[in-house]
């Protein structure tokens, strides 16, 4: 069978790595680790560009005798740079980078550390400076450090900020050409998508080399509403660069893409907020389509910068083994003691490895799911790293292992490799094969019936710094591959495993009938193909885990595929409707903002600004219904987005409980217990969610959501409440005194009209007020106390 295997889950896995990188650094102080007391909050580079290369070695340190930019020079600039810190304390400077692991290649980097204090307490941040051309390399500054934050609207335009940061980028680093600068239009949004709370641009661009967009250097900035820049972060290996003359043309790598290119039909899960919320029968693009082709050979690049084999990826079946996997069949959950004898069936944990940690909690991917996490560790550490551990997940009520790494933070390269068990033999290609068929029965649940052997071909199944073998499995459902759901083995030259993980995929179950498609592959590779073109650029491979080792960072002069449209990228083709369908929504990727429904209508504005930040998002048809009447809870999930975008990514993992009367199984549960934890709600509250929103529960609402709750209990008696001829209808006058008070709610003909219904478009007005009184009362709106 001809493989339909997707370079989909890579890619975005990909993005959500190098955003969840972008975002931690542009996220309020408090999320990123708010500081109280001694707390610190503290942002390396983790790797910086340099005047002067080196190369990536286990063993890089600094050499004192290299330095041209001296630590007072150092200092002395980013006191320039940010004026804010002339009330900030240098706590330690270091020439070199420790608190990175594995550590940065370019270690010659003046590291320096500041403490702000703040009566007992205080703020720690770090700045780091190079020491070689003297630019910046990162600074982070916490937002509690700031006065007179500037909120909606902005005194700023994103136009007038972006303006700042190219300032500032050529001040700060002025070994960069302005030139070589690309802005990244993908990544940059105001405020972190938030209505709520200080205005801060992010800018995110790519720096040209020899004049070719490269991946491997990039500098994010942040410039709030004032034109203060608050954050600073280059990323970039000081790695060498191959010439950028290809030797293959774009016309040669045009036709070889346009040739290879091709589709394949999947059972896909449609994500929301990191969560499998729905599956869609869908067309996309198979993996080896998207791999960049190499400039100087024309052949693909796998993602350890290998060329491709040139026989294609073929599924095979994996036959029953012997010994197979047996559920467990106790129905009472496993104890730890259990969960680690299953392990150490399998897998080999070294002799000098105790259980040092157990914990039971729910998956991150499977709310309903109890996990037993388990690491053994001797306490070693390899070279002032982490502690060699061996760690394993395991299904509390199966038993199935879903994840196992022998050494997780074996990122040394100098580690000397464990001495072979007693007896032991090393094992052929063939052989190691054959172990991995016989484990993955015994390890995954009828393994012959719902999976397929991934067939690479050629020696892709030896490890490339020979160490071992490497297996891939898929997941097949009703027929059809499963898209991301890959059973992954890594056994060394032994045949223990060293790694092991399997997706989870939630609710497959669930799809009870077979679609049938009524896009042909032709119609959907035709659309595909159109959506992508050829860029010569270079390209970084490594720099991260695979297989549970460390994969050294190289660049490669490549014609990558490049998607005209980054939010088309994210979607497939549901082969059932022929429609697109966005399939993983997640903090930092935009809806659709385009709508159908909103032109002329009296709330226009405020309904466009929470669709463009994405707190309303219109349906498949661009509808966004303003005039339909909400309930409790939605009113409830609107500030709470308007709030925190990714306010549901919260609870991933968390054993949840009822909360304000509301069960987990509600679609407002998130929503309302992020409300709890922000004190917007009472945890003693009984939250009719599903109830339509009256405008007096509305102004109740508000006046908890501001913080004036006792307030608006000693404006009862306010004379203002007597405007309204409708007043012996109103039982809770001191919060609609107080509302009316803040310019939040008015009269309609001199009624209030407590009980009638409010709609999606009053709602949005009432909101955009909200936003715009931020900064003008003495409480934080839609915050907590660290101001996110």
């Amino acid at each position: 069978m001809k493989s339909n295997r997707t370079h989909f889950v890579q890619q975005t896995a990909k993005a959500a790595l190098i955003s969840s990188v972008a975002f931690g650094l542009l996220l309020p102080a408090g999320i990123a680790g708010a500081a109280t007391s001694k707390e610190a909050v503290t942002v390396t580079a983790l790797a910086a560009a340099s005047g002067e290369k080196t190369e990536k070695t286990a063993s890089a340190s600094a050499d004192p005798a290299k330095v041209k930019f001296t630590k007072e020079a150092a200092i002395a600039k980013l006191k320039e740079l940010f004026p804010i810190l002339k009330d900030a304390t240098v706590s330690n400077v270091q020439l070199g980078v420790s608190n990175v692991y594995p550590a940065p290649s370019n270690q010659m980097v003046w590291t320096i550390q500041w403490e702000y204090r703040l009566g007992n307490g205080g703020y720690g941040f770090s700045s780091s400076v190079d020491a070689i051309n003297g630019d910046l390399l990162n600074t982070y500054i916490s937002y509690p450090l700031l006065e007179n934050e500037s909120y909606y609207p902005p005194k700023l335009t994103k136009e007038q900020a972006l303006e700042k940061a190219q300032a500032f980028i050529s001040k700060a680093a002025a070994s960069i050409k302005s030139s070589d600068l690309q802005l990244d239009e993908n990544i940059n949004n105001p405020n972190n998508g938030a209505l709520f709370g200080p205005i801060q641009y992010s800018f995110s661009f790519r720096l040209l080399k020899n004049g070719i967009y490269s991946t491997a250097d990039s500098i994010m900035i942040s410039v709030n509403g004032n034109g203060d820049v608050t954050q600073f972060y280059r990323q970039g290996e000081n790695l060498e660069y191959p010439s950028a003359k290809p030797v293959i043309t774009k016309e040669q790598a045009e036709k070889s893409f346009a040739d290879s290119f091709d589709v394949g039909l999947y059972y896909v899960p449609v994500r929301k907020n990191g969560l499998v919320n729905n599956w869609v029968l869908g067309w996309r693009p198979v993996e080896q389509t998207l791999l960049p082709i190499d400039a100087l050979t024309g052949k693909r690049l796998d993602n350890e910068g290998s060329n491709m084999a040139a026989v294609p990826v073929t599924y095979t079946d994996v036959p029953q083994g012997k010994n197979l996997f047996k559920p467990n069949s106790t129905g009472n959950e496993l104890t730890a003691e259990q969960a680690a004898i299953l392990v150490k069936r399998i897998a080999n944990i070294p002799a000098d490895y105790k259980l040092i940690n157990q914990s039971l909690g729910n998956d991150y991917q499977n709310k309903d799911m109890k996990v037993w996490r388990l690491n053994w560790s001797n306490d070693s550490r390899f070279n002032g790293g982490p502690p060699a551990q061996s760690y394993a997940e395991v299904d509390a009520q199966t038993g199935e292992i879903l994840q196992f790494m022998v050494d997780q933070y074996a990122y040394d390269a100098t580690k000397k490799p464990a001495a072979p068990p007693a007896g032991s033999k090393k094992l052929t290609q063939k052989e190691a094969k054959q172990k991995a068929l016989e484990l993955v029965n015994q390890m995954y649940n009828k393994a012959s019936t719902n999976l397929k052997y991934v067939e690479h071909g050629g020696t892709w199944e030896v490890n490339p710094d020979k160490t071992g073998y490497r297996y891939q499995f898929i997941q097949f459902y009703k027929g059809i591959p499963v898209a991301d759901s890959f059973v992954t083995l890594n056994l060394d030259l032994y045949g223990n495993v060293k790694f092991f993980s399997t997706a989870r995929n939630i609710g497959i179950e669930k799809v009870t009938q077979e679609p049938v498609p009524v896009i042909t592959k032709k119609e959907a590779l035709a659309t595909y193909q159109s959506e992508y073109k050829l860029m010569l650029q270079y390209h970084t491979i490594g720099g991260y885990m695979m297989y549970n080792s460390y994969t050294q960072p190289k660049i490669k002069l490549v014609y990558s595929a490049t998607p005209l449209d980054i939010q088309k990228s994210m979607e497939i083709i549901d082969a059932t409707t022929g429609k697109r369908v966005s399939v993983y929504e997640f903090y930092g990727v935009k809806g659709s903002t385009a709508t159908t429904d909103l032109k002329g209508h009296s709330a226009e504005k405020e309904l466009s600004e929470l669709v463009r930040y994405n707190v309303i998002t219109p349906d498949a048809d661009g509808k966004v219904n303003p005039d339909q009447e909400i309930t409790v809870g939605d009113w409830i999930t609107l500030i709470a987005k308007a709030s925190t975008p990714y306010f549901e990514g919260y609870y991933n993992g968390v054993e949840q409980k009822a909360v304000a009367g509301v069960n987990p199984e509600s679609p407002y549960y998130s929503a309302v217990g992020f409300a709890v934890d922000r004190g917007w709600l009472s945890r003693d509250a009984v939250i009719q969610t599903d109830s339509k929103l009256t405008r007096e529960q509305l102004a109740v609402l508000l006046t908890s959501f501001v913080k004036y709750n006792k307030i608006s209990a000693f404006l009862d008696k306010d004379s203002s409440i007597n405007q309204f001829s409708d007043i012996s209808s109103i039982s809770n006058k001191g919060a609609i005194a107080l509302v009316v008070k803040l310019g939040l709610m008015k009269d309609d003909n001199g009624k209030f009209n407590p009980q009638l219904l409010v709609t999606k478009a009053q709602a949005a007005s009432v909101i955009m007020k909200l936003v715009e009184l931020q900064g003008k009362t003495d409480q934080k709106i839609g915050q907590n106390n660290y101001g996110y």
